[in-house]
């Protein structure tokens, strides 16, 4: 049922934003009333306070009887991640793992299990490869050890920094490793 909810819930923001976007391209601008009445957000019994990037209170807000929720607010609450690309005006959106976030053995699949980003990444525990076709490192690809801090053989190979991830691509993590991706 909460699956069923999140996407109708996107599916209404993306169709709105699609509308939008039809209407705002065909015009350079519009006047428009905007009507704050003090709306309120609750998902599942929990108000969610609307903060942009930078932690500021967002307030909803009407347009001829449509009401307009801020993206981020809305896609923080159903745990889907939201990026803006200026370059073509686009809102993404996706339900792939948002960081910080903790990854163990396996192999994963950017844009589907990791969203796409740059990143830090930190051993939290064990040791092993940290291995990956990853496209902006070349040929070569992503291949380091990493171990826990204070690894007796590994001591000065925690962190891999500045990890530019494109989807994808694809990233394997070895051993008994588990490695935290923090969001730059």
């Amino acid at each position: 049922m909460k699956k069923r909810l999140q996407g109708v819930v996107v599916g209404v923001l993306i169709g709105a934003m699609l509308t939008s976007g039809a209407v705002f391209a065909k015009q350079i601008s519009e006047t428009a009333e905007l009507i704050y009445n003090n709306i309120k957000i609750s998902m599942n019994g929990q108000e969610i306070l609307p903060k942009d990037a930078n932690g500021n209170y967002v307030e909803p807000f009407t347009i001829n009887g449509t009401t307009y929720l801020p993206v981020r607010a809305v896609a923080n609450a159903l745990k889907i991640d939201v990026d803006w690309d200026g370059s073509t005006s686009t809102v993404i959106l996706s339900n792939a793992l948002t960081a910080p976030f903790t990854l163990a053995a396996g192999q994963y699949i950017v844009g589907e299990d990791i969203a796409a980003g740059k990143y830090d990444c930190s051993a939290v525990s064990g040791s092993g490869n940290f291995t990956g076709t990853v496209e902006s490192l070349g040929f070569m690809g992503l291949n380091e050890i990493l171990a826990e801090e204070g690894h007796e053989f590994f001591k000065d190979q925690v962190t891999y920094s500045n990890l530019r991830l494109k989807d994808g691509d694809i990233i394997k993590i070895g051993g008994d490793l588990k490695v935290e991706f923090i969001k730059k």
